[in-house]
């Protein structure tokens, strides 16, 4: 099958859309709102490129976050009638080039991958005598992989950690620097690098080897980067030495939907990309996903918070359900009802999602849908240890999707059940800073926006506890 012709590309397109894919001669940042076709904007930028002659797909590299999106990626290339273009993750292109360059610039192999640090974290840890702390070895993988994604050496750790906010319960920054020196340590002792290292080590060789980046240059003249609002440090600086002085570089992303902060995520490269590359700002508004009823809720929310006022299908929506609860265990009941009505209403299980802030809040909800017998799809790792789902995702499983808020990013469903919308879960009990609140706003946001037709939201007043509905239903036009 051939590339499709330019002219049915751009007909596919809206007009914003189509200013994406013709916008060429220099780099490009695209402020993409939930649901706007950024990924068909993307894909058919490269398509109408190869169409009209403009770019060779086997000089482009297409870099996304998730290796399910590079997927997604690659499959709608196929669609197009592109082959050659390579759809990778950050890590995926990392590793291939790293492993490439690493003998010839160091004259040695690139030391193996060691894909869990608990692994090497959790001797440590039982060495030191702290592994009666639940969570401990999991929260300092967390902050490892922060130093790494944030430039940040062990010995600098204590001076920045404070002005991060980072903070590991029970240990003083001093000690989770040393914990941290420890672990490279162990980790170099045994020849290995982490996941995280493969951004470090393809950096180390474009930086060291004048040559490497000559041939880098060749070979890749023309990227796309999906999710720029999530690049951290390292994958900026890793992103700059890849495209080097490259015109043809088209960045999407929507600063709104930064919710990775805590792994080193910073919107700004996203918002100041233009300016740093001499280049042009463009935006992505017209909603093909949630109703009007539901992009009203998502436009309230950011609408003094840096979101794109999304423009929304005519056709009106089922309204919105807002639902409080006295327990966690009444607000499970309701719900599963309302999973069962929208079921029998002809909705496959699949077109059904039920969305909460933190994995603690998966067990309740679990009982209640094995009670009624519902069908699962899990892809919280809190539920698959619990016998419900596995590994593969809820993509290759029959039934309605858990998850966290966290995981349902770029996911969308038919009908979607916010719950325990309360005050210490949404917003976090922990987030306690101005940057802490407005992560927690940009995760309801990202919730409200996988809905298409169906939306509820609840919370539960905790029993006696009289815990208060989140704050931020209360800046939402739920009248």
């Amino acid at each position: 099958m051939g590339v499709t012709s330019s002219a049915d590309i751009l007909a596919a397109l809206d007009p914003e859309q189509r200013e994406v894919v013709c916008r060429s001669g220099r780099p490009l940042a695209v402020t993409a709102g939930p649901g706007t076709g950024k990924t068909r904007a993307l894909t058919a930028r490269l398509a109408h490129g190869a169409a009209s002659g403009q770019i060779d797909p086997q000089a482009a590299l297409a870099v996304t976050f998730t290796t399910r999106a590079a997927q997604e990626l690659r499959d709608r290339l196929a669609a197009w009638g592109v082959e050659g273009v390579q759809a990778r993750t950050i890590h995926s292109a990392a590793w291939r080039q790293a492993s490439h360059f690493w003998p010839r610039v160091f004259g040695c192999a690139l030391p193996r991958l060691c894909s869990q640090p608990t692994d090497l974290l959790a001797p440590l840890v039982d060495r030191l005598g702290w592994s009666s702390r639940p969570g401990l070895t999991r929260d300092l993988a967390q902050e490892i992989a922060w130093t790494k994604q944030s430039n940040v050496l062990p010995e600098s750790y204590p001076g920045l950690a404070a002005g991060a906010g980072r903070r590991v319960v029970g240990l003083t920054a001093d000690q989770v620097a040393d914990t941290i020196g420890e672990y490279e340590r162990v980790k170099q002792g045994q020849g290995l690098i982490d996941f995280d290292d493969i951004l470090l080590c393809a950096a180390a060789v474009l930086e060291s080897s004048e040559e490497a980046a000559r041939q880098m240059a060749r070979r890749y003249r023309h990227f796309v980067v999906d999710e720029f609002q999530d690049v951290s440090p390292i994958q900026s600086r890793l992103i700059d030495l890849w495209t080097g002085s490259c015109q043809d570089v088209c960045v999407v992303g929507d600063p709104a939907q930064t919710i990775h902060r805590y792994a080193g995520a910073r919107s700004q490269y996203l918002t100041g990309y233009a300016a740093r590359r001499g280049g042009l700002s463009l935006r992505l508004t017209r909603n093909y996903r949630s109703s009007p009823q539901i992009l009203a809720l998502a436009n309230a929310l950011m609408a003094d918070h840096g979101g794109v006022r999304l423009v929304g299908r005519p056709q009106p929506g089922p309204p919105v359900e807002v639902r409080p609860a006295e327990t966690a265990q009444a607000e499970a009941t309701e719900l599963v009802a309302w999973l069962s009505e929208l079921a029998t209403g002809g909705l496959d299980w699949s077109d059904l999602a039920v969305l909460y802030r933190q994995h603690s809040q998966a067990e309740v909800l679990l009982r209640a849908l094995r009670r009624a017998g519902l069908p699962v799809a899990a892809i919280d790792p809190a539920l698959t240890r619990l016998g419900y789902g596995d590994d593969r995702g809820a993509a290759d499983q029959a039934g309605l999707t858990l998850a966290t808020l966290h995981a349902a990013k770029g996911r969308q469903w038919r009908a979607v059940a916010l719950v325990g919308l309360q005050e210490g879960d949404l917003p976090h009990g922990r987030a306690r800073t101005a940057e802490d609140l407005a992560e927690e706003r940009r995760l309801f946001y990202v919730g409200l926006t996988r809905a298409q037709d169906h939306l509820r939201l609840s919370w539960n007043r905790g029993g006696g506890a009289g815990r208060p509905a989140s704050r931020f239903l209360a800046e939402l036009p739920l009248g």
